[in-house]
């Protein structure tokens, strides 16, 4: 019994949920489409006959089997779908793609990992251990919900998150959502962009007192009106461990600026404009990568021009070291860290990594490697966890951005993964 059709409609049905985080109700405390999120995963998995429990709309878990735990962590909440894509985001099968916010990032995944388990069931394996199933409603702005889970709940001994790249992540860089005030230019009215610190920006303006130079270009216009300048500019989204696929529209304002204003722009400029970290002070590298830092959110407020950044620094580095570097930044008033993940590790030789790097191997007939990455996943949650997918190595990242889709092969593909990793890892005849 081959269930990947199931697991596909599933999918669907999941993706026609908004689920980006919205008003507390009764059933959530992040929203109306979240708690449909997990009452529909509860729904699948009690169907099927496992043990389900619903936690105050923060998580849902789902097991089946004895003895130890191994855990599959996922969530079912989605960054926003602004922009005009070219299917419907709340799910399109379209052109031999599948299109929908979470169809990668972590909806498509999390149900095609549950599917597998339902496949193997009805082929007649048995766990060999109690396989939990963990799906959280607040991934993706703050980790309420698994901090929830691991303070009420028990922990897996052991697992894997299907919420990075294929063929297995056993290294994560650690993570720091720092606030920076800097000084504000005195010439600055206003400078604002971005909505999460976790993405590169792509549509920013300001208001600069002073005449520069008119311009009507495809990525930045600028007018001069009444003695001020009114900037707008575009770029590329892309996710903040990776600011270096995007193109932030800030850095498209601030070199205008530098050029046309000087002074204290052209500081701004050096200092934000580089994702290295480097006009920070802050670039490092080591065996688990380079830092990236990425100008999340960036907003006038007072005499300050705050700054969120979003760091992704390597395994050898501090967050305080981090920190304190921050903060001895020319023009910089105050650092404020307001939401952090220390890094993440397990080696590779481990039965784990060795079952899940084999699975991938067989299925798609290629020679992958365990690596790192700047990405934070739910991996990390436990002592002995990694990322396993979705991404497969050839894919195009759509995640974070307008048009996030899969095809239908790679969909199937991802699924029959899963399926052979589960066979290697917790199921036997």
């Amino acid at each position: 019994m081959y269930l990947f059709d199931k697991a596909l409609d599933a999918t669907m049905k999941m993706l026609a949920l908004d689920s980006v985080q919205g008003a507390p109700c009764a059933d959530s405390p992040f929203g109306e489409g979240v708690a449909k999120c997990l009452h529909f995963v509860e729904n699948e998995a009690r169907e099927r006959g496992f043990r389900t429990c619903y936690g105050d709309g923060y998580y849902v878990w789902a097991e089946i089997g004895e003895g130890d735990l191994f855990g599959i962590l996922g969530h079912v909440d989605t960054v926003p779908y602004e922009g005009k894509w070219d299917a419907n985001p709340l799910g399109e099968i379209k052109d031999g793609k599948i299109y929908g916010r979470g169809v990668l990032d972590d909806k498509g995944p999390m149900v095609c990992c549950m599917y597998a388990a339902f496949q193997l069931l009805e082929e007649g394996y048995k766990p060999n251990c109690r396989l939990r199933f963990i799906f959280g409603g607040n991934e993706e702005t703050g980790w309420k919900c698994i901090d929830r889970y691991m303070e009420k709940e028990e922990k897996p001994v052991t697992g894997f998150s299907p919420d990075g790249d294929f063929p297995v992540i056993h290294c994560e860089k650690g993570v720091a959502q720092i606030l920076v005030k800097f000084r504000k230019p005195a010439s600055l009215i206003s400078l604002n962009g971005g909505v999460r610190a976790n993405i590169v920006i792509d549509d920013a303006s300001a208001v600069i007192e002073g005449e520069g130079k008119a311009v009507s270009g495809a990525k930045l216009t600028a007018e001069v009106k009444d003695g001020k300048t009114y900037i707008k500019a575009t770029g590329k989204p892309a996710h903040g461990s990776t600011p270096e696929m995007g193109e932030n529209a800030v850095w498209h304002i601030l070199a205008y600026a530098a050029e046309n204003f000087g002074g204290e722009y052209a500081k701004l400029y050096a200092q934000l404009c580089d994702w290295t970290g480097a006009g920070l002070g802050i670039a490092e590298k080591d065996e688990s990568g380079a830092l990236s830092c990425n100008v999340g959110i960036i907003h006038v407020k007072g005499d300050d021009l705050e700054v969120t950044l979003d760091i992704r620094h390597p395994n050898s580095m501090k967050r305080s070291e981090v920190e304190e570097r921050l903060s001895k930044v020319e023009g910089v008033k105050s650092v404020e860290t307001q939401h952090f993940h220390d890094p993440h590790f397990v080696d590779e030789k481990e039965p784990l990594v060795r079952n899940l790097l084999g699975a991938y191997n067989d299925v798609t007939g290629t020679d992958g490697k365990p690596f790192s990455i700047g990405g934070a996943t739910y991996a990390r949650a436990l002592e002995h966890g990694v990322a396993f997918g979705p991404m497969f190595p050839w894919q195009e990242s759509t995640i974070h951005q307008k048009n996030e889709s899969a095809t239908l092969e790679d969909f199937k593909k991802m699924y029959d993964v899963y399926l052979e990793a589960l066979k290697r890892t917790v199921f036997t005849k």
